[in-house]
């Protein structure tokens, strides 16, 4: 049997961990036995990869075993069925190769899924013991979090959906058979991505000083703890670890395992029980294998089986390098454990918060080392929370800023240290990989305006107060299901979001749950947000809203008051709810007096920005390329740009009835005292019919430094001979400059149409990158090309 691994990395778009990606990746994987391809640079254009991908199913056979590994940016091609565009049904996503800037509409130079998956099932068809690891994502939301300080491995727009239907129809054309592709995936490949459809993953300095993806430099040290001649472990137990490990860095990255879960590394053997570790005794302690390795520590708990039969549980009070060490507890906890018996994680200690505190602070530091849920921080340790003396006070900051308003006594804090460590720890609450809900479920996270949702992204969405939001649940399962919903507010604390179910909202198979609904009216009010005046304005903060999903009810409100309100037993999830919102993080779950319960933690992300929503934009445009916001994305450095529009092509004069007409194009962008400055550009055509084209200026429409972020927007209209006197033009943003002069070039026309709007940010490089084919702008009636170059050459600003 030979091992074999591709490994491939792309550094598309200014990454700068993906060679460290898949040099880690090579290095873990040569010691489970594998020889590693490495396929970055050059050779990691579409055909490099492409090449790369057919040699290895030329060279696999049957008992052989395969890797395929990507870490690079990932890219989606919109949807015009869908409202937000997002990855979800009938859309494309795709890798993206070193080379992908180059596409053009014949030569797209993007992988999309669909080719993935066909190369896929064709490696499959001749060995079944195939694993795909996915390190990026398929978010639009490109910024840097900064809380974490990760920067998000997901192409910065969508792919014109034109391009995206071009290169689907030439695969049909070239024979690609798309309906032998299996709908629920490929049933032979595990597929261990970085993160949940809709989420981000994020590349950062990892302990060491390199720069790598979260879920890479995770999946690499877990595989690295393992010794390849100890017992089988399933990839679902593997996922399980890697998935706390990135929690642990960055809690709104949650990789997942697709696929046969249960089947052992590397291997097609299922392992008998998920996530389970061999037990035995040794003297008075029970020993688990393995648990060491995988991470596992004092405080976390296991159940003991001996088949079917729960024999006791253990709180790990120690380890050693591979194992770990506790007393039986139960009805005979002298017990000799029969050969065969197994250990199965209850439930992990809840993780302790590392603070670092300013000198003088010692009845806090006192405070802080006797709480259970808190630590002080080693000098050397990132992600922590700070404590900080200033002159007005002591104040708890992170890495995006100020977490609360500084109080005078710095004792005063530990309530709120608490309350963001419980928080924190919700937030890596997971599923137990051996009792994930089975059932199919799909939940949608909306913005509400006028009582009408507006579909938004599972994660990176950007909100303001006063705005609205919605939840929907779908439950397209056979079986009835129970959802609560918690929300971890800007200022950490936890509500539960249906009070009046505390015990969940049932719903019944293949009905939804829209949660910001008036079941009376059947209205849609929708969920208004608020900044919490405890919390300082400063910076963007995250607020996340967590599902709880389950197969019996749950009493979720034991989060907030440490108990349930009924004389039942309680379920093991109620059992750890109860754990996290507990004041003594101790209390020890025990097997044997709850009742085991399927369930599954779902988690919709989005920025919260402390100031009120900015003014809607009200022109409409046939082309809208704009991104979506971003809250926390870096400002860069200004830049000089060029903006040319050569030409524009009439393919039917219909919309002004061969008149003469008009081009208007505006720009705007930050001033260098900051304020929105713009610039307008006009070009007059007479005498133009169908398929003419059109010169519309010789050298540029704009040249001149940009900040922040450029706008363009594009109109044609009816030319009378008026002349518009655009140096009225006013207002505090782009979009009032924008509306302000579509109102003044419809009050010299009866007609008016919007042709193009686009926005492009520092981090875009102001338009500067994009894709050959996206400089070609194609609406009803005209065509145009438009580009932006960076200049080097300096010059006056034209910009008013």
């Amino acid at each position: 049997m030979t091992r074999r691994a591709l490994l491939i990395g792309s550094n598309a778009g200014g990454l700068s961990g993906t060679g460290n990606d898949t040099a880690a990746m090579a290095a873990s994987l040569a010691r489970w036995g594998f020889t590693p391809v490495v396929c970055d640079g050059e050779n990691a254009s579409r055909a490099g990869i492409l090449d790369a991908y057919e040699r290895l199913i030329s060279q696999s056979g049957q008992g052989d075993a395969a890797v395929v590994y990507y870490s690079g940016h990932g890219a989606y091609a919109k949807d015009p069925s869908l409202a937000d565009g997002m990855p979800g049904p009938g859309v494309v996503q795709y890798i993206v190769p070193t080379d992908f800037e180059e596409s053009t509409e014949d030569d797209f130079r993007g992988i999309a899924n669909v080719e993935l998956s066909l190369l896929l099932d064709r490696l499959t068809a001749r060995t079944r013991n195939a694993a795909v690891i996915l390190d990026c994502c398929h978010s639009s939301a490109l910024s840097r979090d900064l809380e974490f300080g990760g920067v998000t491995k997901a192409w910065p727009r969508a792919v014109p959906p034109y391009v995206a239907r071009a290169h689907l129809d030439s695969l049909h054309r070239n024979g690609s058979d798309l309906s032998r592709l299996n709908p629920r995936g490929n049933p032979d490949a595990v597929r261990i991505v970085a993160c949940a459809t809709n989420q981000r993953a994020y590349e950062a300095l990892n302990d060491d000083d390199v720069p790598m993806g979260y879920f890479t430099d995770a999946l690499t040290r877990t595989l690295d703890s393992l010794d390849p001649r100890a017992g089988r472990l399933s990839w679902a137990t593997v996922a399980d670890r890697v998935r706390q490990l990135v929690l642990e860095r960055c809690g709104v990255q949650r990789p997942e395992v697709e696929g046969p879960g249960e089947r052992e590394l590397f291997g097609i053997e299922s392992v008998d029980q998920v996530a389970s570790l061999p037990a035995f005794r040794q003297r008075q302690w029970i020993r688990i294998a393995g648990a060491r390795l995988l991470g596992y520590k004092k405080g976390d708990e296991f159940a003991i089986y001996h088949e079917d039969d729960l024999l006791g549980a253990v709180v790990i009070e120690w380890t050693d390098g591979h194992a770990a060490f506790g007393r039986l507890q139960g009805p005979s906890p002298d017990l000799e454990l029969p050969v065969g018996a197994y250990a199965q994680l209850v439930a992990t200690a809840v993780p302790s918060l590392p603070v670092s505190l300013d000198a003088g602070l010692v009845s806090l530091v006192n405070q802080v080392r006797a709480e259970p849920t808190l630590r002080v921080a080693s000098p050397d340790e990132t992600g922590v929370v700070r404590v900080v003396a200033g002159s007005e006070g002591v104040a708890l900051h992170d890495g995006a800023g100020p977490l609360n308003q500084p109080k005078t006594d710095g004792d005063q804090l530990l309530g709120d240290l608490k309350r963001i460590a419980r928080a924190r720890a919700l937030l890596r609450f997971c599923e137990d990989p051996g009792m994930a809900l089975p059932a199919p479920v799909r939940v949608e996270l909306a913005r509400v305006v006028d009582g009408v949702a507006h579909p938004l992204p599972a994660g990176g969405a950007v909100l303001h107060p006063g705005q609205a939001v919605c939840v929907v649940v779908h439950n397209e399962s056979d079986q009835y299901l129970y959802v609560s919903l918690l929300d971890i507010g800007v200022s950490s604390q936890v509500t539960l979001l249906n009070p009046a179910h505390p015990s969940g909202v049932p719903i019944a198979p293949h009905q939804r749950y829209v949660f910001g609904g008036d079941d009376v009216t059947g209205a849609l009010p929708g969920f208004e947000l608020s900044w919490p005046s405890s919390v300082p304005p400063v910076r963007p903060r995250r607020e996340t809203i967590m599902v709880l999903l389950g197969e019996e009810r749950t009493d979720a409100i034991v989060l907030q008051q440490g108990g349930v309100r009924t004389g039942r037993p309680l379920n093991r999830l109620e059992q750890q709810l109860r754990r996290l919102g507990a004041q003594d993080s101790r209390e020890l779950i025990t097997p044997m007096l709850t009742r085991p319960v399927r369930f599954a933690v779902r988690t919709l992300d989005f920025d919260v920005v402390a100031t009120p929503a900015p003014r809607a934009e009200r022109a409409v445009f046939e082309v809208d390329d704009r991104p979506d916001p971003v809250a926390s994305s870096e400002i860069g450095p200004p830049a000089r740009v060029v903006i040319r529009l050569p030409a524009l092509v009439v393919h039917h004069n219909r919309s002004f009835r061969s008149q003469d007409f008009r081009l208007d194009l505006l720009v705007t962008t930050t001033g260098a005292d900051g304020r929105v400055r713009h610039h307008t550009h006009t070009a007059r055509f007479s005498g133009a019919v169908d398929g003419t084209r059109l010169g519309v200026a010789d050298r540029s429409v704009f040249a001149g430094e940009v900040r922040e972020r450029l706008d363009i927007a594009v109109w044609v209209s009816p030319d009378a001979g008026n002349e518009v006197d655009f140096s009225v033009l006013a207002g505090d943003s782009a979009a009032e400059i924008i509306d302000s002069a579509q109102a003044l070039l419809a009050a010299s026309s009866d007609r008016v149409i919007g042709l193009y709007r686009a926005g492009f940010r520092a981090d875009e490089r102001f338009g500067a990158v994009r894709l050959k084919t996206e400089n070609t702008v194609r609406t009803a009636d005209f065509t145009f090309d438009l580009t932006i170059d960076e200049s080097l050459v300096g010059g006056p600003s034209v910009l008013q």
